[in-house]
């Protein structure tokens, strides 16, 4: 499970991550999930031409949630992965601005993601434990971007 947290926790340090939402359901037709709210957009972080660079997208689906594309300088492609890839998320907090979410957690090493947005700004806090115990903390900014993800040159597996 370590080796999966740091595989996870590489990600996160050279991209971003993902993320598991669950609507919320309200009789007040004002109030919306960061789902809701925010399906369908597309964040960045870093450019190729510096070596580095990460694009995530909110989807508006609860089976995949999260996606993200992870810039391969040697093969001068993208790396696809979805945050089920990491195992079963569980949503803790789902409003219309932040999301938390617990990926793992079975055996006790797991990694909280907090998400907030705020303008065009998505901020990620990612918390990793071990053993239930706060083992490190990794946080970062991504920007909004109209490019268009579908364009991305794929790695081959």
């Amino acid at each position: 499970m370590k080796a999966h947290l740091l595989r996870f926790k590489a990600f996160a340090l050279i991209a971003l991550i993902s993320i598991s939402f669950v609507s919320c359901s309200s009789d007040d037709e004002e109030d919306k999930s960061f789902l809701e709210t925010h399906g369908g957009t597309v964040w960045k972080l870093g450019e190729p031409e510096d070596g580095f660079s990460v694009y995530a997208q909110i989807n508006s689906t609860e089976s995949n949630p999260f996606e993200i594309w992870v810039y391969d300088e040697s093969r001068d492609c993208y790396e696809y992965e979805s945050i089920t890839d990491e195992g079963s998320p569980e949503v803790i907090e789902n409003r219309e601005n932040k999301v938390q979410i617990r990926i793992g957690g079975d055996t006790g090493d797991y990694a909280d993601l907090t998400m907030t947005i705020s303008g065009d700004i998505l901020r990620v806090e990612l918390d990793y434990y071990e053993d239930g115990v706060l083992d490190d903390e990794v946080q970062f900014v991504l920007n909004r971007t109209n490019d268009n993800i579908a364009d991305l040159a794929l790695c081959e597996s």
